[in-house]
């Protein structure tokens, strides 16, 4: 008995952050399963060409004597190359970030706005990723496992948390002035 009654009061205390993990769990489901549909339709645009055309862009912007190409999701440099697979072209962070903000509760322009911004940041971040990984692979392989499973993925986790937080901050506050 009592046991429940400190649940009830759990629950009736805490409602807005119980609304917000249940909605983002809804809404990312929502959204994996979005995107696992279409996946064959969105992949020679996500991976191919904003992640490996542009991640190869980057690369000979830097140091142009790579003189790296693309072929479909691969990089490559001479006799060098790397694949950019898919789920590497940072679409579940962005993921992440649109059912984080979409859970959040703020004002509609807030959320589209910090979903567009976070879009965006997660890319840029995702081609700092893969460019990495290119440089890692080629100069230092032995590293690559260790930088491609856990620094990287650490590091998109980490923007896009650092960005929610910064972005919730921000607008949160405005909401709360409004009430």
């Amino acid at each position: 008995m009592k046991t429940s009654l400190r649940t009830k009061i759990f629950i009736k205390s805490h409602k807005k952050e119980i609304r917000f993990v249940l909605y983002f769990i809804l809404f990312f489901l929502l959204l994996q399963i979005a995107h696992y549909s279409l996946k064959k339709y969105t992949s020679p645009i996500l991976v191919h060409k904003l992640n490996a055309e542009v991640s190869s862009k980057i690369i000979n912007f830097i140091t142009p004597d790579e003189k790296t190409f693309t072929r479909g999701n691969t990089i490559g440099s001479g006799g060098f190359s790397i694949r950019v697979a898919q789920g590497c072209e940072g679409t579940e962070g962005i993921l992440l970030i649109i059912a984080a903000l979409g859970a959040f509760s703020m004002g509609i322009k807030q959320k589209i706005s910090g979903m567009l911004v976070g879009t965006l940041v997660i890319y840029v971040s995702n081609l700092v990723r893969i460019t990495t990984l290119y440089y890692t692979l080629k100069y230092k392989p032995g590293m690559f496992d260790l930088i491609h499973v856990y620094v990287g993925q650490t590091f998109i986790i980490f923007i896009g948390v650092f960005f929610f937080i910064v972005w919730i901050n921000k607008f949160a506050e405005l909401d709360e002035k409004r009430v």
